[in-house]
């Protein structure tokens, strides 16, 4: 592979390497990263090894409290993941970093194993996938290799603002990977703006979106015995969990996702969180106790009629009121959408021919409420002829009385263009009338000149 601009290098010994990922000629196991890798992050040990046999670690993409995500590259298919890896000791029994009094190295291995088997069922154009999952030849990590996805974090779009269009297809999309999951019987637990990718396929331009880390925060969790005597120990994100993570309930469902995704798209189009607090446990608490807040749409916004009711039932506070699970809830967000006045839904074709809408750019295009990067005037994917806008209609007889203004100026344009025409003729034939008769008048007097 070539290396571009940047010097291939081997991140332990330093030597220069032609090509990217080729082995270090030292023969010390490492494998050349490119050098601004390696500088941006001197002392990480990982970058430049080959992980479970298959993945050269080239990068990192993040870090958190459980481990990091590094960029990493399968040669064997060609093809870079996205390489979570998740310290052993944080993974065998680790709750919100305490341990329990009963985990166990190789009990914590298998139930990551468990759950990943479980994930890697998942495969769906809105899911992020699951390649494969392993422990480290020194039982030091664990880690999953995913689907590695270009594109912008829902969370960049939000603090960006979008309009109605593209808010109402990046739901629908999300729909249909919680659909997908639940399903399966997996729920994804930690559903976030963070966790959602605006991506695009390459090949036709189409716009995606992509759900990440499905049941990554079950497969951290302890163990359910473990659980059942962790009270009041949560796993979440404070902004999006329902009711019942706030109470540290084990038994979670499909209605906690239905939960948090009103809370996203409640934030979508409010442009800020139902419940906001400075301290994470008075977040916790409003979501249990405070009332759903009124759904008040951002300067500007239009949002069709029907969808603050879907809001208020994916965050109604018992599970049980909320939709059931990702199906009944597309169900209903697609009936929404067919109900919906059609004004609100509802955008002129671009110039030149239709082209399918876009949910999403790439960052430096996604520019705020003023103009919206994500609207290519048509209607999105999934939506049809439903599209959204949110200028408001014209009465029926504005529209009638514009057509026939338009109309009229059409026809007295024509008839301009038509009488200007005909008098463009007229003048020719007269001009060349005139020069007929010159020339028949200028011949008859040389006529009579060379006869006389």
């Amino acid at each position: 592979m070539n290396t571009g601009f940047w010097m291939a290098i081997c991140p332990n010994c330093k030597t220069r390497v032609d090509e990217t990922f080729a082995p270090c000629p030292s023969g010390d196991g490492f494998f050349a990263i490119e050098e601004d890798e390696h500088a941006s992050h001197p002392d990480d040990r990982l970058l430049g090894r080959r992980i479970g046999e298959r993945f050269i670690v080239a990068a990192i993409l993040g870090s958190g409290s459980m481990g990091y995500v590094y960029k990493a590259y399968q040669a064997q298919v060609d093809r870079m993941v996205a390489l979570k890896v998740f310290h052993a000791e944080k993974v065998e029994g680790t709750l919100m970093g305490q341990r329990t009094a009963n985990s166990s190295g190789r009990g914590g291995q298998d139930r990551f194993a468990q759950e990943a088997r479980v994930l890697a069922k998942l495969s769906h154009p809105n899911c992020v996938t699951l390649y494969d999952f392993g422990v480290s030849d020194d039982d030091r990590f664990l880690y999953i290799a995913m689907e590695h996805v270009a594109g912008v974090s829902l969370r960049k779009a939000v603090r960006r603002g979008l309009k109605v269009d593209a808010i109402l297809e990046i739901v629908r999309q999300i729909l249909m990977a919680l659909r997908e999951a639940h399903s399966l019987d997996i729920v994804h637990r930690d559903l976030k703006p963070e966790n959602i990718i605006l991506s695009y396929r390459r090949s036709s331009d189409e716009q995606i979106v992509k759900v990440l880390d499905f049941g990554i925060a079950k497969l951290l969790q302890q163990d359910p015995e473990s659980a059942r005597t962790a009270v009041g120990l949560l796993f979440g994100t404070p902004a999006y969990m329902s009711p019942e993570q706030c109470r540290g309930e084990s038994d979670i469902g499909p209605a906690t996702d239905i939960y948090a995704l009103g809370c996203m798209l409640y934030e979508l189009v409010c442009g800020k969180l139902p419940y906001v607090s400075k301290s994470p446990q008075e977040m916790v608490r409003m979501h249990q106790l405070e009332p759903i807040p009124d759904l008040e749409p951002r300067v500007g916004l239009t949002v069709p009629a029907g969808l603050e009711t879907f809001v208020r039932t994916c965050m109604a506070k018992p599970p049980q009121d909320r939709y059931a699970d990702a199906h009944a809830a597309l169900v209903a967000f697609e009936s929404l959408a067919g109900k919906s006045s059609g004004q609100a839904l509802r955008v002129s074709a671009p110039e030149g021919g239709a082209r399918r809408g876009r949910v999403m750019v790439p960052g430096d295009r996604i520019i705020g409420n003023n103009v919206d990067p994500t609207v290519d005037r048509v209607a999105p994917a999934g939506l049809s002829a439903r599209a959204v806008s949110a200028q408001p209609a014209a009465p029926a007889g504005g529209v009638r009385d514009t057509a026939r203004g338009e109309a009229g100026k059409k026809g007295s344009s024509r008839s301009s263009f038509a009488m200007l025409r005909q008098g463009n003729n007229a003048l020719v034939l007269i001009a060349l009338s005139v020069v007929l008769i010159f020339c028949a008048l200028l011949f008859t007097y040389i006529y009579l000149s060379t006869r006389g």
